[in-house]
């Protein structure tokens, strides 16, 4: 289900439009979307990151959770 996020820093991401099509997109500090927060998994649990599943159909791959809160509460890893 998509959420309300707010990124507090600038990050460059991959974006994937279509399997294996990749673009770099600026997220610039205080852009606010609605995407499907999915963390990555890790061998030990979960990583401290996220791929972003837009509401456009475009998913940004391996976003830290420094960059970005969800519905304005800091998100933790």
């Amino acid at each position: 289900m998509p959420e309300d996020i707010e990124f507090v820093h600038d990050w460059f991401a991959e974006v994937e439009s279509h399997p294996g099509r990749m673009k770099q997109v600026a997220f610039l500090k205080g852009v606010r979307l609605r995407a499907d927060v999915r963390p990555l998994v890790c061998e030990v649990g979960l990583a401290e990151a996220a791929d972003l599943r837009l509401v456009d159909g475009t998913t940004a791959r391996r976003v830290p959770f420094t960059c970005f809160v969800v519905g304005g509460q800091a998100r933790a890893a």
